[in-house]
């Protein structure tokens, strides 16, 4: 893995200008879902605002993002949510896992005996599904955490959410909606016929399309629950563990990530959550949606109510951030080759940027009307995924 360093910030206007520059890409990214940065740029620059407000703690500006569900950029919604929806904790190396499991051991007291959770963390927009007896009967977005935006008009186009479950039960789900990669190119056809421009990627596409209304077309998406919580005048949630929550949740219908290829594994040691994590990893080119990460929680739910929740993300939960595969650059030019076919075959020449640890300088741009399509000119700042280049 190659690691990206950057200066540190030099003095207090750099770091008023950095703390500006996160909280619009924040906005943007929970907003709209498109954002200026990259994941591992915006990484980076949260990165490099904390190390200055841990070396000069008495210059923190109360607008900092560090630490704040979706960085603080994200006014609260008209409806409260149950129980608080935090963001996680991020590490990005084997050390850092090491460190997360030891400040677990600090606030438990004891070893863990419960095991670890792992799944995929999806790069989605959150959302939380609340079903009255067997009903579903309200969306709510994350909003600021603690309360989000109603998009019960979206209730019947997203696929794992059924309208009625198995049972009469009553509880909330919470987890991802996205565009599966069918589903975005089915949505962009969608849209390419009612007049409308394509979305640059799943995530903006499923952002816009929850909160869209009056649209005359639909755009079916994809809900994978990672966790559910208690309604009032429902019922207790059966289990004593996650895992166990999350089949009964499967049981009654909802599509949860034990559903995904890359699954939900408990595993009894740390060294067993690292192979997890490697072997998501390996399967992620291969999904058919886009992960950023994978979610590392302690199974037992008495297990993480020892531990505790801070006012900022659970203590007893982590993403492990995998290596950026998707980075934004600017087109520099497009080449042109006659396949054997006689077909012109387009290549996008870029700006070279690191992608997983390997340098890009080329794109594949599919072909002519694809450009048309995506409105692509030199100059351009474009996202590249996995060598293929689409315009922003």
């Amino acid at each position: 893995m190659t690691t990206t360093t950057a200066p540190a910030l030099a003095d207090r206007d750099e770091y008023a200008d950095a703390i500006g520059a996160a909280l619009r890409a924040s906005a943007a990214y929970y907003g709209s879902g498109e954002s200026a940065l990259d994941d591992a740029s915006f990484d980076l620059l949260l990165g490099l605002i904390k190390a200055y407000e841990e070396r000069y703690p008495e210059h923190t500006d109360p607008a900092t993002p560090t630490g704040k569900v979706a960085g603080g950029a994200v006014p609260a919604g008209d409806v409260a949510h149950t129980a608080a929806m935090l963001s996680l904790g991020n590490v990005f190396s084997p050390q850092d896992l090491l460190d997360w499991e030891a400040s677990v051991l600090r606030r438990l007291g004891a070893p863990v005996m419960g095991g670890y959770a792992v799944e995929p963390k999806l790069d989605g927009a959150s959302l939380a599904a609340r079903y009255r007896g067997g009903r579903l009967v309200q969306l709510v977005t994350r909003g600021n955490g603690t309360g989000g935006e109603d998009v019960s008009h979206a209730i019947g186009t997203i696929a794992g959410l059924p309208r009625e479950l198995a049972t009469d039960a009553s509880f909330e789900v919470r987890g991802e909606v996205l565009l599966t990669a069918e589903q975005f190119e089915r949505a962009n056809a969608i849209r390419a016929e009612h007049g409308a421009g394509p979305f640059s990627n799943p995530r903006n596409g499923a952002a816009g399309t929850l909160r869209a209304k009056g649209r005359p077309y639909t755009v079916e998406m994809t809900f994978w629950a990672f966790g559910a919580v208690e309604l009032d005048g429902g019922s207790a949630l059966p289990g004593t563990s996650h895992s166990e929550v999350m089949a009964h949740v499967a049981r009654a219908g909802v599509q949860t990530a034990a559903a995904t290829p890359a699954g939900l594994a408990v595993v009894a040691t740390l060294a067993e959550v690292q192979e997890q994590v490697d072997r998501i990893a390996a399967l992620r080119a291969g999904l058919p949606f886009g992960i950023d990460g994978v979610v590392v929680k302690l199974d037992a739910l008495a297990e993480q109510t020892a531990v505790g929740t801070g006012s900022r993300h659970p203590h007893w939960a982590t993403a492990y951030k995998l290596p950026a595969v998707e980075r934004r650059t600017r087109l520099l030019d497009v080449t042109w080759s006659v396949g054997r076919t006689g077909v012109l075959a387009p290549t996008a020449v870029l700006e070279p940027v690191e992608i997983d640890g390997s340098v890009v300088r080329h794109a594949t741009l599919h072909n002519p009307a694809d450009i048309e399509r995506r409105g692509l000119r030199l100059g351009d700042t474009v996202i590249n995924r996995s060598h293929t280049a689409s315009g922003t």
